[in-house]
């Protein structure tokens, strides 16, 4: 085998499928300036008496330039060589991708096509020699036939697997696909797909060459094309991942089609090429991506800040915004913070991280049609107490722990880990004042207060944390979790009057004092963050009571 037949192979080896010889000449007519091509797979009968013996035809036929004979000369044949004369040369490129063909392992590929008058006709064999003849009649555009021997039963399996093909790399190109499988019987199928329309989380940046979409969505995945034809696709992680700046968590929801003529790929097509064209394209997207983030957060806060009943449709187009917004936290930074992006159910308005700061205490989140009875007084408290209750589902949990990660502010949800209560010191009274000076003193500045609930929606154990005084009393966070320093230095800490250990030590108080201060004292030290140690909130318990002797 000659030098250049071994090429030939090579070439023909090195692509990835059998069908991708269908995007070469898509390619070809859309180089030929054609507004169309159509595909056809057609079956004849064979030569032998068995019907299940045929012939399958594959035709693309285009409506472009044409060739003459000195670009089928020059071009298309320098790689193969004439039955007449084995002058095959390794010069020229415009017959690489017409070596695809033989992927398909054809009997016969037959190229017909004409320009300025002139009309050919090649006929190219297995051993990639070929024929060439004018024709009589004049003939404008290419028409490349292929001939493949096979089994009737075959031909289903082949026409999917066409369709797939001109589906997979061609369904964005400029020009009418079409395909028709013939026996099918169905008629001709228009091979076209657009990009997903623009909408509140998608950029388009149109250029006069081609167009960059971006969108935040899912699945995440990304397009590169030249000219509508798709050279790579895949997850956005897979083709997107360097990307600068990093993209982190933006790659999770990412959606982009690139569509450029600075991209190229390698010869078989099965990557695209690494060089300053597409680092000019990835510099694209990356704009395209900043500004779609901006876009994100005003489209957010727009949802927060909407006036009227706070529906379903309004939630979850609200979820939606937020869910997105959570992954780009990390590339919005401070700037975020400022921004109105959560809706307040109780105060019905939006709200920043920075007010919620602020606030120098938990947050509560109350989920949609929030209107049982308990539930209903608890918002109605939040709202005369003016604290903040954000509109949330247990399944935006996630979304709203990524947005306030790295604030300091912890969440609860309204009417499970809240309550309206009422002052209740009674016979706990003298038990408190001392707990809380011996508190003071070891350098815990808490102020404690003893509370009932108004009702059975009380929970019991615990501290709680008060939030607001409305008309029916104290709305208190009640949390078994250890309490932030800015929120009990800043709010009083309430203790359920119904609690077992504060009931326990309220009775031995008279009898044993220290004892009784210290399991109380104890008790509140551990849920709190930055508390003194042990040792010192005992010792000054001892030195309190000491002082009250």
């Amino acid at each position: 085998m000659s030098g250049v037949a071994a090429l030939l192979d090579r070439l023909v080896a090195q692509f990835e499928g059998p069908y991708d010889f269908l995007r070469e000449l898509v390619q070809n007519a859309l180089d030929a300036g054609s507004d169309r091509a159509e595909v056809a797979l057609d079956v004849h009968p064979g030569e032998s008496a068995d019907p299940d013996e045929v012939v399958f035809e594959l035709r693309v036929a285009d409506a472009g330039a044409g060739m003459d004979e000195a670009i089928i000369d020059g071009g298309l044949t320098r790689l193969f060589a004439s039955t007449k004369a084995d002058d095959r040369t390794m010069a020229g490129g415009f017959g690489i991708g017409f070596v695809s063909v033989f992927a398909w392992q054809p009997d016969a590929v037959v190229v017909q096509t004409g320009r300025a008058g002139e009309a050919w006709e090649l006929t190219f064999y297995a051993d990639r020699r070929f024929d060439k003849r004018p024709l009589s009649e004049p003939l404008e555009g290419t028409t490349v036939t292929l001939l493949r021997r096979g089994r009737a039963p075959e031909r289903a399996q082949i026409a999917e697997a066409v369709r797939d093909s001109l589906w997979r790399w061609c369904r964005f190109c400029r020009l009418e696909l079409s395909f028709e499988d013939v026996a099918g019987g169905e008629g001709p199928e228009l091979i076209q797909d657009a990009p997903a329309p623009p909408g509140a989380l998608a950029a388009v940046e149109a250029q006069p060459d081609g167009a960059i979409h971006v969108a935040f969505a899912v699945p995440p995945e990304a397009v590169l094309l030249r000219r509508g034809l798709v050279l790579s696709q895949g997850t956005a992680a897979d083709l997107l991942a360097d990307l600068q700046p990093p993209p982190g968590p933006t790659l999770e929801h990412l959606q982009v089609w690139a569509d450029s003529p600075s991209l190229r790929t390698t010869m078989a097509r099965d990557k695209v090429v690494d060089d300053p064209g597409r680092a000019a394209v990835l510099g694209k997207i990356a704009l395209a991506i900043a500004g779609l983030r901006e876009r994100l957060v005003e489209r957010t806060a727009e949802a927060a800040a909407e006036a009227g009943p706070w529906t379903r449709a309004r939630h979850d187009h609200y979820a939606y915004l937020h869910a997105h917004l959570a992954r780009e936290r990390s590339h919005l930074g401070a700037g975020l913070l400022g921004r109105p992006v959560l809706r307040d159910l109780a105060g019905e308005r939006a709200l920043s991280l920075a007010q919620l700061q602020a606030l120098a205490r938990p947050l509560l989140w109350a989920p949609l049609g929030a209107g049982e009875a308990a539930t209903g007084r608890l918002l109605a408290a939040a709202a005369g107490a003016g604290v903040p209750v954000l509109a949330a589902e247990a399944g935006d949990l996630e979304w709203l722990g990524r947005l306030v990660e790295g604030t300091g502010l912890t969440i609860a949800e309204l009417g499970r880990g809240c309550a309206l209560i009422r002052e209740a010191p009674g016979e706990a009274e003298a038990l408190r004042a001392s707990v809380e000076a011996g508190l003071v003193s070891a350098g815990a500045p808490v102020r404690l207060c003893v509370g009932t609930g108004e009702a059975a929606d009380a929970p019991r154990g615990g501290l709680g944390i008060e939030l607001g005084r409305g008309p029916a009393g104290v709305l208190v966070l009640w949390t078994g979790q250890p309490v932030a320093a800015a929120c009990w230095r800043a709010t009083p800490l309430w203790l359920d009057a119904g609690e077992p250990l504060l009931r326990a030590a309220a009775k031995s108080h008279a009898g044993e004092p220290r004892a009784a201060c210290r399991s109380l004292a104890l008790a509140i030290r551990a849920q709190l963050v930055d508390a003194p140690t042990p040792e010192r909130v005992a010792e000054a318990i001892d030195g309190a009571l000491g002082r009250a002797g």
